[in-house]
């Protein structure tokens, strides 16, 4: 599988935490940044809180994504990170985005670009590691939680990313278009030119092109001789 869930590695920065086992995934952790609204930020905030994360070691994720849409990589997967402050840090990825726990839906659907971007993240990671595209309780794993989530399990006191946060837009994003069979354009067309075996139109009154032109012929036909009597 091509490494293609994130647009820059700054993994090397990272050297707090701790190697894991990735067998024992499961399930995806979204957090904020808590550095001030998203509409508020600009393209470098990611990578500055990222920055701001490795100076003081107080805390870190394994993506953090901009609302540019640019997707940061701060930690291997198989590596534990400082997100959570209790199990959560060794049983879950960790996808923060920039933002904070008091915006609105409305706030949050308008960075399409950023839950796009977080999308391919949680897509990648859910085919990678068989992690279900669903929002659930830390209690109904394997899915995805919000860090506030993981307060059951204690040492810590965050809400991230608030109630505001859609998630039900994220999984959408996530599982992609819909893949239902659809009908074939060219049959469908192929299907209207026929006649009289064609499936016609409700237009035409259940005849298809060809049954209506041939039709239309005939009355002109019928029209002119009675013209030219």
């Amino acid at each position: 599988m091509s490494e293609t869930y994130y647009d820059s590695d700054r993994s090397d920065e990272f050297g707090f935490g701790g190697p894991r086992s990735t067998a024992g995934i499961q399930g995806i952790c979204i957090h904020t940044t808590e550095s001030g609204k998203s509409a508020t930020a600009t393209s470098s905030t990611a990578d500055a809180v990222t920055s701001y994360q490795v100076r003081t070691r107080t805390g870190s994720y394994h993506v953090m994504v901009g609302v540019d849409g640019k997707r940061i990589r701060q930690n291997t997967d198989d590596w534990a990170t400082w997100s959570t402050g209790n199990q959560g840090n060794n049983i879950l990825l960790h996808l923060c985005v920039v933002g904070n726990a008091e915006q609105t839906r409305w706030e949050w659907l308008a960075q399409d670009t950023m839950l796009r971007a977080a999308a391919s993240v949680v897509r990648y990671w859910s085919d990678r590691y068989d992690i279900p595209l669903r929002k659930v309780s830390v209690a109904e794993l394997p899915g995805i939680c919000g860090h506030d989530d993981t307060r059951v399990w204690g040492g810590t006191d965050h809400t991230d990313p608030g109630p505001g946060f859609p998630y039900d837009k994220l999984v959408d994003y996530a599982k992609g278009p819909t893949t239902a069979a659809q009908p074939d354009l060219v049959q469908q067309i192929v299907d209207q030119l026929r006649n009289p075996a064609g499936i016609g139109w409700p237009q035409f009154v259940g005849n298809t092109i060809g049954d209506a032109l041939a039709a239309l012929q005939t009355t002109l036909t019928t029209r002119l001789k009675t013209l030219v009597r």
